[in-house]
């Protein structure tokens, strides 16, 4: 495998506090990729700067094979990096096929004018069928669970065919039902081609679905290994224990 992200000594500060400092991280094509560490060991606001809701201080960031330091999420999105929120994020006053519709690049003229594209409108029906949002597609995302909020934006990412999927804290705080279902869907797109890296706190889903796994503990990456390995590391075990 070759590495489809590369983050080389990335720092961020916010006044005194140094957040994240020189860390630096691969993700390599094909792999599904755990970020983990104790609260406030710096993985969200990496994600952050990997996909460019914060600026860097210093450091440099590869994506495909271009250099993509500085760029806006936007860019990244067309590039093909694509992200989730630990709080879903949808457009509530949108039915769930128009945030899907939305996700797609088009805007508002182009939604309420029914001028979408026919292949676009197919790829939403699809995507609603895998994610069995299907018999919801017409009602107001606010009209949703939290779970089904989590799915709709998971499906929303996936408008763009994306080649690296980021997502924060995909199972948190859903039932276990969709916990599993949420790994399925990992798996399943993983296979088909698509890269993950992931925030995840509950180190069963972790050992179960992601290798390697990166340890990240006061902004700096301490561990990094297939996941039978990280239970057992010194390093690891220290920075969780005394969090």
């Amino acid at each position: 495998m070759s590495a489809l992200l590369q983050v080389d000594e990335v720092s961020k500060s916010f006044g005194p506090v140094a957040a994240v400092q020189r860390a630096s991280l691969t993700v390599e094509e094909g792999s599904i990729t755990a970020l983990i560490g104790p609260n406030g060991s710096g993985k969200t606001t990496l994600f952050n700067l990997i996909t460019g809701y914060l600026s860097l201080d210093s450091g440099r960031i590869r994506f495909d094979g271009a250099d993509v330091t500085g760029a806006k999420p936007s860019a990244l999105y067309r590039r093909g990096l694509s992200r989730t929120f630990q709080q879903a994020r949808v457009f509530a006053h949108l039915t769930v096929e128009e945030n899907l519709v939305v996700a797609s690049g088009f805007g508002w003229p182009q939604l309420f004018g029914r001028r979408v594209g026919r292949a676009d409108r197919a790829r939403a029906a699809e995507l609603l069928e895998d994610f069995r949002l299907a018999p919801v597609a017409d009602l107001y995302a606010s009209e949703l669970s939290y779970g089904q909020r989590k799915l709709l934006e998971f499906a929303a990412v996936l408008m763009s065919r994306p080649k690296l999927v980021l997502l924060d804290e995909p199972t948190a705080g859903v039932n276990p039902i969709l916990i599993e279902m949420m790994e399925q869907h990992i798996r399943r797109l993983n296979a088909a081609g698509i890269t993950f890296l992931i925030v995840e706190h509950d180190m069963n889903v972790v050992m179960r679905l992601c290798d390697p796994v990166v340890v990240l503990d006061q902004g700096q990456e301490i561990f990094s290994g297939p996941p039978d390995a990280v239970q057992n590391n010194p390093a690891v075990l220290d920075a969780y224990l005394g969090a």
